[in-house]
């Protein structure tokens, strides 16, 4: 009895000791179809990348899909889904893909056709949501169409298992649509039926990708869908000029997509399809004999029309790519035609290959946005989902493809390189405007520049230099967006470039300030010095003749002070003193300096303890010294805001945190002053340019700042951004007085959007510098202004030969801002084209430039 009560309480103490040992979860056991998903659906998402083992991969891949298909859910769900998002996201993998379809189709039909339903499916659905209203997209959507296009695809490569009349029939409802819309205006540009068009036409190549030379019956249904759409279609090429990349002497002929799918296809289908054959893998080794062909299920319907025209114009929210035919797809190009001897390294355009090549880098970049290490491994693997030998061996330079080119003219000179990073510059290069973040293109191509530095980095340097060489006529919008470009690429290689290749210019041009060679090194460099804590790195990095750049001042040194000096009847301004980043007014030697000081510490106050009758009382202590001042009204606003941005001079927050916590008391103290509004708000941004002359870029964002908590207005910053300041306007030179006023008129559209004041007043300011570099320039009512040739020039007589030049530079500089606000602000300028189309004659009578003008003004309704 003892023992068994002994035994029982040792028993209570071991459960006791149990619950305190750490209890280790037991292993979760997963469910045997999860497992398998989990192995096999990363391997459908790699199909192919390994080129020795693809036949070994279709085989067992489609064995395990035959066996497993239609008996769980889970597992169905799982392989339709990576299905769709290799078709979407990775799209030269198609063919791939396809294969295995076909595969699993010849051991299993009733999977076959689940699948081939499944892609007829997700066809049919984006063809509804092309007409919803579904709201803005996810970053890496590419758009309801442009997926019409990628489903279209897939299931022509699925030709040998689908009835002939049924995929034809898909493609003859797509370009009946895409004429239809394209005839609701004859005089006017459908963008849909441009986009419709063009995607369905590419595609039709893959109808025979594994059907080639044997169906005389589909070579037949196709020569008359051609023939049919080639006499229904009538292109409206639109050569619009706001959305050139050239002001003028465009290096390439201007082209748009739509010109050349129908051409490049009849092409290609051509000569019993012999350039399809050089283009497309031969897999028929691998396809197994389909047993049967299905038709679909339904009719594909598409909305109508009147629900559709809502949505023709693909404006913003319908999908990355779909968004880039709101406007004409024009051809863009960098590594032009025998540009590096007599060989092309690009496909041209105007060949299928070339066409398709340029679509699926395209869609892989925009619809893999949300992983850029992804983009560039495919973009590296493009090459193995086409024929062997159709480009050049990866990191060959110019030199070696010209020695394999003239040994044997027949070998490919075609670079990949070249062909993908011209592509994703198209898409920063892009007029009106992007479908991504700068950032993400800039930083994509720095991954791949970081992934094959030796191979890429040389592609890079003949991007540089073609801009470069084009800069005079790039568009002014654009050449912003080369500057950033350029500087991102080289803050990120420690800043090396071949600087000795533009020591000419920057001699030539040394005393310009107008040049765009010149404005482009200048600002070059100091948006390096913005972009790196240590300077001494850019500075190593330049040769001797481009360290003069490292001068980060917005104004002279002279000209700030003058500034400071305007201010005070007696007392004189140092030099020295007007170049530090500094507060000046707490000097020493200035009478009132301990005043200043006493308005630093009130400002340091926190909000709980400022009373606004302290300040009032400091303010008249100075007027105590008010015969040491010029103007005292002007004055205290130089003094109060100077004294604000010093105290918040460590970070941008600390700034804005001292300007919306004062923002109440400088309006009162302001409001009680005898100073017109107009000279108040420009003596304040005066007072925070010269604080932060030697970082301008600084002092606009305080600006911002200024302007955010009403202090300021925008049409004040838009003034002093655009006002000449001893002959020169910063606005088109300075990229952070360019920067400010894109910046100032795209808030505007968030803040003020019904107000077309500030965009009127730019375009009006401009106008008037229009005018007075004409009359400048003294040319004749009728004669073109034209820059003069310079290339063979040396030198460049700074007395007799600068100053017309500068007035030269200055009014194309001046045209093409105008250009670039008008295209970038279009919905803004609209209300006002009557306006100044009326108006134009009242301010330019030069007839070319007003020409010019009412050109771009006529075209804002079509951007």
């Amino acid at each position: 009895m003892v023992d068994r009560k002994r035994k029982r309480a040792y028993e209570d103490d071991d459960e006791s000791f149990q619950d305190y040992r750490p209890r280790v979860p037991k292993r979760q056991r997963i469910p045997p179809v999860v497992q398998l998903c989990k192995e096999m659906m990363p391997d459908i998402c790699t199909i192919g990348e390994s080129p020795k083992a693809f036949a070994d991969d279709i085989k067992f891949l489609s064995e395990a899909v035959v066996n497993e298909y239609g008996h769980e859910e889970y597992f169905n769900n799982a392989f339709l889904n990576t299905l769709r998002s290799v078709t979407l996201e990775q799209p030269h993998k198609q063919p791939a893909i396809a294969l295995l379809i076909l595969a699993i189709n010849s051991g299993n039909q009733v999977a076959g056709k689940s699948i081939l339903n499944f892609f007829f499916d997700e066809l049919q659905k984006c063809c509804d949501a092309s007409a919803e209203d579904t709201g803005p997209s996810e970053s890496n959507d590419t758009g309801p169409w442009n997926k019409v296009k990628l489903y279209l695809r897939m299931l022509s490569l699925l030709s040998p298992m689908i009835i002939n009349d049924d995929i034809i029939g898909i493609y003859q409802r797509l370009l009946d649509l895409a004429v239809q819309l394209n005839n609701i205006d004859e005089n006017k540009r459908n963008a849909l039926s441009e986009a419709i068009f063009t995607n369905t036409i590419l595609n039709i190549p893959y109808l025979f990708y594994f059907k080639r030379g044997d169906d005389e019956t589909l070579k037949n249904h196709v020569e008359e869908l051609i023939t049919t759409v080639e006499g229904a279609y009538k292109m409206r090429i639109s050569n619009i000029k706001l959305l050139s990349e050239y002001d003028s002497n465009s290096p390439y002929e201007i082209t748009e997509l739509i010109q050349v799918a129908l051409p490049n296809v009849k092409k290609v289908l051509a000569n019993n399809m012999d350039q399809l054959s050089q283009l497309f893998c031969d897999w028929k080794d691998l396809l197994p004999e389909q047993p049967d062909n299905y038709g679909f299920n339904d009719a594909l319907r598409l909305p109508d029309i009147e629900k559709l025209s809502n949505y023709s114009s693909l404006l913003n929210g319908v999908g990355s790519v779909d968004n880039m035919w709101k406007g004409p797809r024009y051809c863009f190009h960098v590594y032009l035609p025998h540009s590096s001897g007599e060989f092309d390294t690009v496909l041209p355009v105007s060949s299928y290959a070339g066409q398709l090549f340029n679509d699926v880098v395209i869609d892989v970049v925009q619809s893999l946005e949300f992983n850029r290490k992804e983009v560039c491994k495919q973009l590296n693997i493009l090459p193995l989902f086409f024929k062997e030998g159709i480009f050049a061996n990866m990191g060959d330079s110019i030199a070696q493809i010209a020695a394999i080119y003239e040994e044997n003219p027949l070998a490919s000179t075609f670079k990949l390189e070249d062909l993908e990073i011209e592509a994703i510059l198209s898409l920063i290069f892009k007029l009106p405007d992007v479908s991504q973040p700068f950032a993400y293109f800039y930083t994509l191509l720095v991954d791949i520049c970081q992934n094959n530095p030796k191979a890429i980095a040389p592609v890079f340097g003949r991007a540089f230099r073609f801009f470069y060489n084009n800069i005079e006529s790039l568009d002014f919008e654009l050449r912003q967006r080369f500057l950033d470009w350029f500087s991102v690429q080289m803050s990120n290689f420690n800043f090396s470039w071949k600087w000795n290749e533009w020591e000419e210019d920057s001699e030539k041009f040394r005393d310009s300030f107008y040049n765009p060679k010149i404005i482009f090194m200048k600002n070059l460099v100091r948006k390096e010095l913005r972009l790196t804590s240590n300077v001494s790195e850019v500075d190593d990095s330049l040769p001797n003749e481009f360290k003069k750049f490292m001068e980060t001042s917005y104004l002279p040194a002279e000209e700030v002070q003058e500034f400071y000096q305007s201010l005070f009847t007696n007392y004189q301004v140092k030099l020295e003193d007007a170049k530090k980043n500094d507060l000046l007014f707490t000097q020493s030697d200035i009478p009132f300096e301990s005043i200043v000081r006493d308005l630093a510490d009130y400002v340091h106050k926190q909000n709980d303890v400022r009373e606004i009758s302290e300040l009032e009382a400091i303010i008249e202590k100075l007027r105590e010294y008010s015969s040491e001042i010029t103007n005292f009204d002007r004055f205290i606003v130089v003094l109060l805001t100077q004294v604000v941005v010093h105290c918040g001079s460590r970070s941008l927050s600390h700034a804005n945190k001292y300007i919306t916590d004062l923002k109440d008391e400088l309006t009162a103290i302001f409001n009680k002053l005898e100073i017109e509004n107009e000279a108040k708000e420009q003596a304040i941004i005066d007072a925070v340019l010269a604080y932060w002359n030697i970082n301008s870029q600084t002092g606009y964002l305080i600006v911002d700042a200024l302007k955010f908590s009403e202090l300021v207005s925008a049409k004040s910053v838009l003034n002093h951004c655009l006002s000449e300041k001893n002959g020169r306007v910063y606005a088109l030179a300075d990229i952070t007085a360019i920067d400010t006023i894109f910046r100032t008129l795209s808030q505007q559209l968030i803040t003020n959007a019904g107000d077309n004041e500030a965009f009127e007043f730019v375009f009006e300011k401009l106008c008037l510098g229009l005018k007075s570099s004409i009359e400048t320039i003294g040319v004749s009512q009728a004669d073109n202004i034209v820059l003069p040739d310079l290339s063979q020039q040396s030198e460049i007589d700074p007395i007799n030969e600068l100053p017309k030049l500068e007035i030269i530079w200055k009014y194309f500089a001046t045209l093409g801002f105008v250009k670039s606000i008008l295209r970038k602000y279009s919905s803004q300028y609209l209300p006002l084209v009557e306006k100044f189309t009326t108006g134009m004659t009242n301010v330019i009578s030069h007839e070319p430039t007003q020409k010019q003008l009412l050109e771009w003004i006529n075209e804002v309704p079509q951007i």
